[in-house]
C-alpha cells in the first residue's frame, strides 16, 4: 500500500514564558500547527493522530517529557486537513533560558485491532505501511 504524506510543522509559538526567578511556575502555552494530508490508507485505519512532545529538563516530573496529541478522522482512506496541537499544561522549574526539544509524529489507529500505531513501509502490519515512511518533524527552542 502506498501513501502520499505531507507533514510540515509550520508555526511553533511560544505564548507565555514564565519570569527569571520564579522556582516554579504554570508552563507557557506551545501551539504546534501541522498541515496533514495523507491518503491511500487501508480500509482498517479510522484515525491518523498527531502526537507532539516537548522534552526539557525545565519539565516538572520524573520523565521530563509531556506530549499532547491530536485525532484526524479518516474518511475515504484519506485525512487532509491542518491541526493545531497545543501544548498548555506541564509545569516548569527555573524555565529561563533552559533549552527544549520537541517532536512531532504521526500515528495510526487500527478499527480491527483497537490501538494506536506508527505509519512505515516496513511495517509489520500491512495496514499501517505507507510510503515513504513519515519523518518525525523535531527541533529545539530555549524557554
Amino acid at each position: 500500500m502506498s501513501a502520499r504524506l505531507l507533514l510540515t510543522l509550520a508555526t511553533i509559538g511560544l505564548l507565555t514564558i514564565p519570569a527569571r526567578g520564579f522556582a516554579q511556575s504554570t508552563g507557557p502555552t506551545v501551539t504546534f500547527t501541522v498541515p496533514v494530508n495523507v491518503t491511500k490508507l487501508s480500509r482498517d485505519i479510522t484515525t491518523v493522530r498527531v502526537s507532539c512532545a516537548i522534552s526539557s529538563l525545565a519539565i516538572v516530573g520524573q520523565t521530563k517529557k509531556r506530549v499532547e496529541s491530536v485525532d484526524v478522522p479518516v474518511s475515504g482512506g484519506q485525512a487532509v486537513t491542518t491541526v493545531t496541537v497545543v501544548w498548555a499544561w506541564a509545569l516548569l522549574d527555573n524555565a529561563a533560558g533552559v533549552a527544549a526539544t520537541y517532536e512531532c509524529s504521526l500515528l495510526g489507529f487500527s478499527g480491527s485491532l483497537q490501538n494506536y500505531d506508527s505509519f512505515s513501509e516496513t511495517q509489520a502490519n500491512p495496514a499501517f505501511r505507507v510510503t515513504p515512511t513519515p519523518v518525525a518533524l523535531s527541533g529545539s527552542f530555549v524557554w
